[in-house]
């Protein structure tokens, strides 16, 4: 019905016009009032034809000769038509002026706030973290990373002065006692060594080879040696068991004994090498030094920044797999929390709508023809015909109103000026 409501004015104007124009000329009608609604007729009618003609030529091209070539409006001057949407969407409606506008009216971290404590979103924004993080880890063994991170960290360890802090901690340290755990730690991993099978082998070699050198000495020493270990006066191998015994003993001891002999006096000639340190004793710095490098050496040879890169690589990816895992919950209740945070702190979201205004803005301005661009770049794509249908399917309706409103104008203003006729 909207569709057709200038159709349907101009048809009522018209059939009006023929009905009442026949019914005077057959004398049927002969009061002067029936011509004053002819005339109104008759004017709603040229109204009505004249703005369906108006309308018409927006859209349609028109066959009449002379005026054709002012119809089809909208596709002949589809160029000015798009530069000035282009200016009135990038200048008036949509210029940064507007949307700065508009988003200082937002409470911006409130609505992201909210979005992201939805449980669906805040699921999605956990499983997006996870991707971003995996593809991050997928590149932990890669070697050129491990090189480049391997070169960092020589070039600052370098850089670094250890011999001082390392003295100041050693000497702090022993003062306090705070290296008695690791004595008892040191302690204890050496007499597991002692118990070792390993370590009974290597001593009854070295054994030999001391009694060997021994016999070696001269011929009344090695016939002592051969008399002592057929007669039994000598057992390398009880002797081991011996000296490993006496050596576990003595761990022992020191364990439990803070201020045993052994450790007084290894704790003496650390408190004096941490003293050297402190006061830039140059042989005690360059020891310092040397292990540096040799550490770093070794850490080159051996590869171990690479190493550590893949172990890691492959427990971050276990760990990533899902949210159960301990890393997981970890990143879970401390984003979580983080929220809860930032939901009680309006400083902190007053600081978060400051900074996504400003970079928005910066954003709008620097690419702000960019909408334009993307107006123009649609419009473009459209053939004629296209472009019509568009306008025509979106203000076609409401410019029937445009015919309606000539046909009733006319018919006034028909009717006005029949009454001044008649004066």
């Amino acid at each position: 019905m909207k569709n057709n409501l200038g159709s349907i004015s101009l048809l009522v104007a018209f059939s009006g016009l023929v009905f009442f124009e026949v019914l005077l000329r057959m004398e049927i009608l002969t009061h002067q009032g029936w011509k004053i609604v002819t005339a109104g007729f008759e004017a709603a009618t040229i109204g009505g034809f004249a703005d369906w003609f108006a309308v018409s030529a927006l859209f349609h091209e028109i066959p009449i000769p002379f005026v054709r070539k002012h119809t089809n409006i909208i596709a002949k001057n589809r160029e000015k038509l798009t530069e000035g949407i282009v200016d009135l969407v990038t200048n008036k409606w949509l210029s940064p002026d507007v949307i700065a506008e508009k988003l200082n009216e937002v409470d911006l971290a409130k609505i992201i706030l909210d979005f992201i404590q939805q449980p669906k979103n805040q699921q999605n924004a956990i499983s997006l973290i996870q991707n971003i993080v995996l593809k991050l880890v997928d590149e932990l063994d890669n070697p050129k990373f491990a090189y480049a991170l391997q070169k960092i960290l020589k070039d600052q360890i370098s850089s670094i002065d250890l011999a001082f802090p390392l003295g100041t901690w050693l000497e702090k340290s022993i003062k306090n006692g705070d290296h008695h755990q690791i004595w008892e730690l040191i302690i204890e991993e050496t007499g597991k060594s002692i118990t070792n099978p390993e370590t009974k082998t290597m001593l009854l070699a070295k054994l030999k080879e001391a009694a060997e050198e021994y016999s070696d000495k001269g011929f009344f020493k090695k016939t002592a040696l051969f008399l002592a270990e057929k007669s039994g006066g000598i057992d390398l191998n009880l002797i081991a068991d011996d000296l490993l015994l006496k050596a576990k003993e003595l761990m022992s001891d020191a364990k439990t004994d803070a201020n045993h002999p052994i450790r007084s006096k290894f704790d003496d000639w650390l408190l004096d090498f941490a003293k050297q340190l402190t006061s830039g004793d140059e042989k005690s710095i360059n020891l310092i030094e040397n292990l540096k490098e040799r550490v770093m050496q070794h850490v080159e040879e051996e590869k171990v920044i690479h190493t550590l890169l893949i172990r890691s690589k492959e427990t971050l990816t276990a760990q990533l797999q899902n949210n159960n895992t301990p890393l997981m919950q970890f990143l879970i209740s401390n984003l979580n929390r983080m929220l809860v945070d930032l939901r009680e702190d309006p400083a902190a979201q007053q600081k978060i709508n400051i900074y996504i205004r400003e970079t928005v803005s910066e954003l709008l301005v620097k690419f702000h023809s960019e909408i334009g661009n993307m107006v123009r770049s649609s419009m473009m794509k459209l053939n004629n015909k296209e472009l019509v249908e568009q306008i025509e399917d979106k203000v076609g309706n409401d410019l029937q109103y445009i015919r309606l409103n000539g046909a009733v104008v006319g018919g006034i203003v028909g009717i006005i000026l029949a009454l001044l006729k008649m004066l």
